[in-house]
């Protein structure tokens, strides 16, 4: 955020009649006619304060928040409609026509629910205006190496698969990186449902001197390849990219840049994607001043989360990024679990620190939580768990009660089988999980409870919270909620107060 945005969004916050009003939006509290014109105005000239000077981003995520909080609270669509319409958040309008929240009123309306079909994606989802338009000027690109940043579940998926589309020959190599052993499965059936009629490889034992194949690899996985057989890529494409910034003492930011290296000097004429929701200047990625790498990114998100805390002594607040302020809201006198339970919803993700403290936590937590009987589906993974890990294996005995725990040191079938199955079964609601969701894998979880911030930094926490409500699976539900673009996120950390910040 530039420093005369942050200021200004500053001064606002401490205007008293701003104050109060938008603290009662933001709760959920009833405004009166007056207050109502007061904060629809309000986003308005945030508008026209942006379109003045689109550098002010953060100008245009407030109305936009302002409209989308308005229009849900109240079920008066027409404000998000508009807003919608003129920013290009199409995905909106499309659902808005659709279940007759806007009724087409006169031609115009009409016309455009005919022009959304132009922004349908092959995948048969409705793309945002921006989306469209990076999408096509990113595949239409030439450069060498070029990025696409987008939020997280903004179609990079797909970018990869239409990229490859335009790109492949009968004598094209392509290295598809992922950052973990976790992703290799998911973005492998990704490529494969895509019938690219390409030999896809997953390990480098399984390279037969192919002349053109497409490979899903780690770092480490494609950098033993191009050292055992001296072969090169022509085509990299960096998964998660933003991993080569990081310093933590780890060495697959290590590996991932020596790979391009190699790769270049075993072929000048690489063509290098890097795919990222995290990085905010592509520059930082450069290893020399004469690299130079195209950026296409997309600077608008249509979630904007929910964020709450509850403090060690049960008082809950919920926390507004605009003006940097919480707002104290009931106290709840749970403790962290029975709140969990009272915030849940279909699919809920809770966030621990480490393997241990995962455990423990699914061992506490299932006290609090009925035990599951009479459920099929739920008795034949339980079958499955015993007779192929062992029957005194602890996720036994939390499945039972809907709970599901993973982290890295479980061994990688055993975690994707549980993947599947959280996805599969509706009576397990609950996954608790460390920073192995980060790397990209893709669950349906509509709620986030984070008990643990220790060595989470901002952009892995931003990472975090995209997962919840991915666009695919509101827009592409039967009944689309709406509601589900402002997912919740809860800090309930009642060891030590931390706050969580979007």
């Amino acid at each position: 955020m530039l420093t005369e945005e942050k200021r200004k969004l500053t001064a606002i916050g401490k205007q008293d009649n701003f104050i109060t009003v938008f603290e009662k939006l933001t709760t959920n509290s009833e405004l009166t006619f007056s207050e109502k014109s007061l904060i629809l105005a309000t986003a308005i000239i945030f508008l026209k304060h942006y379109e003045k000077d689109n550098r002010f981003i953060s100008y245009a995520d407030l109305a936009y928040y302002i409209i989308l909080k308005y229009s849900l609270k109240y079920q008066d669509y027409h404000p998000l409609y508009d807003f919608s319409i003129n920013f290009g958040f199409y995905p909106i309008v499309s659902t808005l026509i659709k279940q007759d929240l806007h009724p087409e009123s006169n031609f115009q309306d009409y016309l455009v629910s005919i022009r959304l079909e132009e922004f349908r994606n092959p995948k048969d989802y409705i793309e945002t205006l921006e989306q469209n338009l990076e999408s096509e000027k990113f595949l239409e690109d030439l450069a060498n190496e070029k990025s696409y940043l987008a939020p997280t579940s903004f179609g990079k998926s797909s970018i990869i698969v239409d990229y490859l589309l335009r790109n492949l020959s009968n004598t094209t190599k392509v290295g598809i990186i992922v950052p973990t052993k976790s992703l290799l499965m998911q973005t492998y059936q990704m490529i494969r449902s895509a019938d690219l009629e390409k030999r896809i490889i997953m390990h480098d034992e399984m390279y037969n001197d192919e002349e053109s194949f497409i490979a899903v690899f780690t770092q480490e996985r494609a950098l033993r390849l191009v050292n055992r057989k001296n072969i090169h890529f022509d085509i990299l494409i960096i998964d998660e990219a933003h991993n080569l910034l990081k310093h933590d003492g780890g060495n697959r930011q290590v590996l991932l840049s020596r790979l391009i290296s190699k790769n270049l000097r075993n072929n000048p004429a690489q063509k290098v994607i890097y795919l990222s929701p995290l990085i905010e200047d592509i520059a930082n990625l450069r290893v020399s001043e004469s690299q130079e790498i195209k950026t296409h990114k997309i600077k608008f998100n249509i979630k904007e989360p929910e964020i709450f805390e509850l403090t060690i002594d049960a008082q809950k607040f919920q926390y507004n990024r605009f003006v940097n302020q919480f707002y104290e809201l009931d106290n709840t006198h749970q403790n962290k679990f029975k709140y969990i339970i009272g915030n849940s919803r279909k699919k809920n993700f809770i966030f621990e620190n480490s393997p241990v403290r995962i455990e423990k936590t699914a061992k506490d937590f299932s006290t609090f939580l009925p035990e599951i009987t009479n459920d099929i589906i739920i008795n034949e993974v339980l079958d499955v768990l015993k007779s192929e890990v062992h029957e005194d294996f602890y996720g036994i005995t939390y499945l039972k009660h809907g709970v599901i725990y993973l982290h890295g040191k479980l061994p990688d079938l055993i975690k994707e089988y549980l993947e599947s199955k959280f996805r599969e079964i509706d009576n397990v609601k609950y996954l608790i999980a460390n920073t192995v969701i980060l790397e990209g894998i893709n669950l349906p979880f509509e709620v986030l409870f984070i008990l643990n911030t220790y060595r989470l930094q901002g952009k892995e926490l931003i990472n975090l919270i995209g997962r919840i409500n991915r666009l695919n699976e509101i827009f592409n539900s039967d009944v689309v909620e709406l509601e589900k673009l402002l997912p919740s996120v809860d800090n309930s950390d009642q060891m030590v107060p931390v706050i969580s910040v979007g």
